[in-house]
């Protein structure tokens, strides 16, 4: 049977999703690159771009729960093509950033519009593949979020040629592709809940009986440890290569992409192997290497090492398909959406400290304390999922 006539669906669903996250997390990644230029042409700190990166997490965050209650009240593909449009808003805006704290204002606002993304979406793509096979289509799904680090050469060309400015409006034309793509070939669904208010979905009361169920709660803490570094890793590796390992801005753009095909290979890897081997044992796996890695990022050795180390963090971030399905498994069917965003608000917010706490700990102690502290961080979850699977302490 050929390709063509194997193609279905929920493939073209699937592979929009990918290029919609793909454009959601581009803005971010394109920034990311050019927050030394940031600071220099605004004249403002380190610890700025922090805050600001915090602020986009947290408010990426708890944008999470009420999308995934908006997506059962009007329907994913809404949801989704609001998003992709107020993303592409935001990004117009932090073009024209005059201060730093303005920069810290619009990172805010993008996290708040593009957190509405992936809980709809992936609740969709989850319907779409009923069964043990949807941690691999999370693993796919989540593609599109690693390939913008194939992108940075493009980026430092355009930032070096034109000025920092211009990024959020390259930003800005990939997410209104990915808005008309999805528009013109994802097909609307009968929303699953359009008469529920979603003021009485998201009581807190609602929320808390979700999040109280001690399988539920730990797996929301490892996934909060796990992308604590995610999100460490996707904003300031390109800053401590260059600042910490002296590398220059072209090497360290080059390993930054090499960081984003490690990831790449490894989530859909992961999401495949975590559906044949069990989530847990996966995500231990994933998590060591991405602790050996930073571990190995500490010497300020020959540049074949710092290699090496980029690729096993690459690796580390294995981690989200196995542990994000290991929540989907535990939440019924009817609250699988609303669930699923709560539990994503939850260790995104958890997540969203490591802006402040990696900021902070570059301006007293340096980047090889914040490189320890990332290995600790990645060290926990992997400890507390060998000692429940050894245990067998059914969390």
């Amino acid at each position: 049977m050929s390709i063509v006539r194997r193609w279905e669906y929920r493939h073209t669903v699937l592979a929009l999703c990918v290029l919609a996250y793909f454009g959601i997390r581009f803005i971010e990644f394109a920034l990311s690159l050019v927050f030394p230029d940031i600071v220099d042409a605004l004249g403002t700190s380190i610890l700025t771009i922090g805050v600001a990166v915090t602020a986009s997490t947290l408010t990426y965050a708890v944008a999470q729960l009420p999308s995934g209650a908006l997506g059962d009240r009007f329907g994913e593909r809404t949801v989704v093509l609001g998003a992709l449009g107020l993303t592409g808003i935001g990004g117009l805006l932090m073009s024209a950033a005059p201060t730093g704290e303005v920069v810290v204002l619009g990172m805010a606002l993008v996290g708040a519009v593009s957190g509405a993304y992936y809980s709809p979406a992936t609740a969709l793509l989850t319907d779409l593949f009923e069964g043990p096979g949807h941690g691999r289509a999370i693993g796919v799904h989540r593609i599109g979020a690693q390939v913008v680090g194939l992108t940075g050469p493009v980026v430092a060309f355009v930032a070096a040629a034109y000025g920092w400015r211009t990024v959020p409006l390259l930003a800005v034309a990939v997410v209104l592709s990915a808005l008309v793509g999805f528009r013109l070939f994802v097909r609307s669904r009968p929303p699953t809940r359009p008469d529920t208010s979603i003021r009485e979905r998201v009581r807190p009361s609602n929320l808390a009986d979700l999040l109280s169920r001690p399988d539920l709660a730990f797996t929301t803490a490892v996934a909060g440890f796990g992308q604590f570094v995610d999100t460490a890793s996707f904003s300031f590796l390109p800053y401590l290569l260059r600042a910490y390992h002296g590398l220059s801005a072209e090497l360290a753009g080059a390993l930054f992409t090499l960081y984003f095909v490690a990831v790449a290979v490894s989530q859909p890897a992961a999401g495949w192997l975590a559906d044949r081997f069990g989530r847990d044992a996966i995500a231990i796996v994933a998590l060591g290497l991405g602790a050996v890695g930073y571990l190995s990022l500490l010497p300020r050795a020959m540049v074949v090492t710092t290699t090496v180390a980029i690729v096993l963090v690459g690796f580390g971030m294995g981690w989200s398909p196995p542990v994000q399905s290991r929540a989907i498994d535990r939440l019924p069917a009817a609250d699988r959406s609303l669930g699923f965003g709560l539990v994503r608000t939850v260790y995104i917010a958890l997540a969203g400290l490591c802006g402040i706490v990696v900021g902070g700990a570059v301006t007293v102690g340096g980047w090889a304390s914040a490189i320890s502290i990332l290995a600790i961080v990645t060290l926990v979850p992997t400890v507390a999922l060998g000692a429940n699977a050894t245990f067998d302490l059914g969390l």
